[in-house]
């Protein structure tokens, strides 16, 4: 399903934040996206929104004015929840921890994509992935393993199959419980689902009905009310990402 879409519709819900938006530009991130930014940049677009971006080659985009807000709408860690769940899982991470995070997604998914998916998400956790091994891979699905800056071990994984919704789970197992995550797929407003389990019980965070298209769009806003410092930012963390799944899939 096209993301686009989705991402105009949320941009009507927010006729305050942003009473002019036609100077927002939603890019959709397929194979031409970085071309499409570049245009946006260089007609003077307020603020670029790029809707779960492929990855792509997109150096010399860096090098462009740095004054206008660019935020990558991902698949996952566009959800509204990542603030808190960020929150709970660095309290939570300790020396010798290892994250799980696996994805469902529909068969025929493109692999590299979903990868990249999963790094900005454990990014927007914990801590960047600065390289990951592909332990196995099939029609159905891979599992790879990865490490963090912070030196922590990640798994992951994908499967494809149509019996349950896609969705994405970060699970961290600790001394005492467990911090959990349950990400479903951005296509309706279903919340997530943050779980932290201890020697007292678990307790389940409060949920927020919000789509991640929604919710990168008032980061946006707050980004262009700011006057970004640097408004690729996120852009060169996505950059980051693509240069960790590059590799990973030449293993």
């Amino acid at each position: 399903m096209n993301p686009t879409p989705h991402a105009r519709a949320a941009l009507a819900t927010l006729p305050l934040s942003f009473p002019d938006p036609t100077g927002v530009v939603i890019v959709d991130g397929g194979c031409d996206w970085p071309a499409e930014v570049t245009r946006a940049l260089r007609s003077g677009a307020a603020g670029v929104l790029v809707v779960q971006p492929k990855p792509a080659d997109f150096a010399e985009l860096l090098e462009l004015d740095p004054s206008t807000a660019v935020i990558v709408d991902s698949t996952w860690a566009s959800n509204p929840v990542i603030g808190a769940a960020a929150q709970a899982f660095q309290a939570a991470a300790a020396d010798g921890s290892r994250l799980e995070c696996r994805v469902i997604l529909a068969p025929g998914s493109d692999f590299p994509t979903a990868l990249l998916d999963q790094l900005i998400l454990v990014r927007a956790l914990l801590s960047p992935v600065s390289k990951v091994r592909v332990q196995y891979r099939s029609d159905h699905g891979f599992h790879a393993e990865g490490m963090t800056d912070t030196s922590m071990t990640v798994d992951l994984s994908v499967v494809c199959t149509t019996a349950v919704p896609a969705a994405a789970t970060v699970r961290l197992l600790t001394s005492d419980g467990s911090v959990e995550l349950l990400i479903p797929t951005g296509d309706t407003a279903e919340p997530a689902r943050l779980t932290t389990a201890g020697p007292d019980g678990a307790v389940q965070a409060p949920t927020q009905y919000e789509t991640g298209h929604r919710a990168s769009l008032r980061r946006l806003r707050e980004l262009m009310a700011s006057g970004p410092a640097d408004g690729l930012a996120d852009l060169r963390q996505l950059h980051a990402d693509v240069l960790v799944t590059r590799g990973a899939q030449r293993t």
